[in-house]
């Protein structure tokens, strides 16, 4: 079975347990901000690791849909701030939250979600029983932290390292490691069997194929933010370059570029973001092809993403082979290969 296969299955299902506890009550308007990311949904990957790495350890589904649940929610108020920090303008194919409402009305928006949110942690917690609940928490919220200090380096490197020669590729997956690989893959993947009844030492075997492909799918994400369909990518194309984010594409180009042209896109990156046009960052972009930096990166994303498929290979040869196991190796693939 495909990994989008899958998703497709309980999407319907998660999505309708969020809106369980989506609060229609006054002030109207601003529960109606509250609520927009949530029903404008997301590709629903990380509440499917969830129920696939559940399933994929004979636990039942059931048990995993408010998890899920759960974790897709925590997706939506992350991104209503995230969008702010990063100044994104589009997201799920539609005006950002804060291009909309303000940026102090999406705030609280966010706010209030994350709120929903730890009512759904709570329950979903409760409902897990005593020694998996507690688990659960523990790890939910472990979670949320590192994903809050991914953040803080992105930050960091975006927008307190003005000099684009002045970072290392280790610099880059500090970051990206931090604020994808657990939030995004091992974290939703280590939930899934923990519900179903795996010990620690299978969690930390589940984070071995988890880190690395965690790693992949942010690159593919940066290359994406280049090279995709905007209406197919929901989100603004060149917001990186927009926001002087570092990558692994940058790094690259800075080591390999000749002076003058260097000297071009520093100057394109020590601009603040509402100064650079649309022209700077096709010329960033073509600059980026003119030394192959995107094919740099899609080369250290494959590396990374043969880590995790022999990982998993290994890890896993104690699980029978058959439908659920084929959709979970899948899922390694589709992680690094999707083109959306």
């Amino acid at each position: 079975m495909k990994f989008e296969k899958y998703i497709e299955l309980h999407k319907e299902q998660v999505y309708k347990k969020i809106l369980e506890y989506l609060p229609r009550r006054e002030p109207r308007a601003h529960y109606d901000w509250v609520s927009e990311y949530s029903l404008r949904r997301g590709k629903y990957a990380r509440p499917s690791f969830i129920l696939l790495w559940c399933e994929l350890y004979g636990g039942k589904v059931e048990d995993a849909i408010l998890p899920a649940a759960a974790m897709q929610a925590s997706e939506d108020w992350i991104l209503v701030h995230d969008d702010i920090m990063d100044a994104n303008e589009i997201r799920r194919g539609k005006p950002t939250l804060h291009k909309t409402a303000g940026i102090d009305f999406a705030i609280n928006a966010g706010d209030s979600l994350h709120t929903v949110n730890m009512r759904m942690v709570h329950d979903a917690a409760k409902r897990l029983g005593p020694d998996r609940g507690e688990k659960f928490f523990d790890m939910f919220t472990e979670m949320l932290l590192v994903t809050a200090e991914g953040q803080y380096y992105d930050m960091m490197l975006t927008k307190r390292v003005k000099d684009i020669r002045n970072f290392t590729l280790e610099d880059y997956y500090k970051s990206i490691a931090a604020k994808t690989s657990y939030y995004t893959v091992y974290g939703p993947m280590q939930f899934g069997a923990m519900i179903a009844g795996q010990k620690d030492a299978e969690l930390e075997r589940i984070k071995e194929y988890g880190y690395p492909l965690g790693i992949a799918f942010q690159m593919k994400d940066d290359i994406l933010d280049c090279l995709a369909d905007e209406k197919k990518f929901g989100k603004t194309i060149g917001n990186d370059i927009m926001e002087g984010v570092k990558t692994a594409i940058l790094w690259h180009f800075v080591h390999n570029a000749s002076e003058p042209e260097l000297k071009k896109v520093e100057a394109v990156y020590k601009k603040e973001r509402p100064e650079k046009t649309k022209e700077d960052v096709k010329m960033v972009m073509d600059m980026f092809k003119k030394y192959n930096s995107f094919d740099f990166a899609q080369e250290k994303m494959d590396e990374f993403g043969k880590q995790a498929i022999d990982k998993f290979e290994k890890n896993t040869k104690h699980i029978p082979e058959g439908e659920i196991k084929e959709a979970a190796r899948d899922s390694i693939t589709y992680s690094f290969k999707r083109t959306k």
